[in-house]
């Protein structure tokens, strides 16, 4: 029971910080800021960094600038609602394991139920800010974490922490943040 809470902190925790500082503190290194050894990278004014891509080949999502167009308020807007319906789940998520050790049958299945609200909330604005999004790799992204979203449930088996966190370092770096 106490590793199921650890491992939903640890989700909050994943998600609080990759949403504040996960590219910077890569890039950057340890120091807070954002004008590190990061050469061009990040402050190259790239006239099109979404339309001419011919760059890199290795993988999907190589190109590292930050996203154009509304990226910044969609960028915003998506982390808003991230770490609001990501509190909120793993706030549930604990009381249903909580109640669920103290025998409260209703108490847990309340909660589970906020829980998966807190996921469809989630999803459903990951999935708006998909289609306000005008940088084809930030409309990418938002798509599959809404994607991801929808496969969870309340219940921390149905986290792939490792793909969450893939999916959140991609944002951190469309985002710039």
């Amino acid at each position: 029971m106490r590793r199921l809470l650890v491992t939903a902190a640890a989700i909050t925790v994943l998600f609080v910080a990759a949403g504040c500082s996960g590219e910077r503190d890569r890039v950057a290194g340890p120091g807070s800021s954002g004008t590190g050894p990061s050469g061009g990278v990040p402050s190259s004014g790239a006239p099109s960094p979404g339309s001419t891509a011919p760059g890199p080949t290795g993988s999907p999502g190589t190109d590292t600038g930050p996203a154009g167009g509304n990226g910044k308020e969609v960028c915003e807007a998506a982390t808003k609602a991230s770490t609001t319906s990501v509190q909120t789940f793993v706030a549930e998520l604990g009381k249903s394991l909580q109640a669920a050790g103290a025998n409260d049958t209703a108490g847990a299945q309340a909660a589970q139920r906020k829980a998966e609200a807190a996921l469809r909330t989630w999803g459903t604005a990951m999935q708006e800010q998909s289609g306000k999004a005008t940088d084809a790799r930030l409309k990418a992204v938002l798509a599959e974490i809404a994607t991801e979203v929808s496969t969870m449930k309340a219940s921390v088996d149905s986290v792939d922490e490792n793909k969450l966190d893939q999916l959140q370092q991609r944002l951190d770096q469309l985002c710039g943040t």
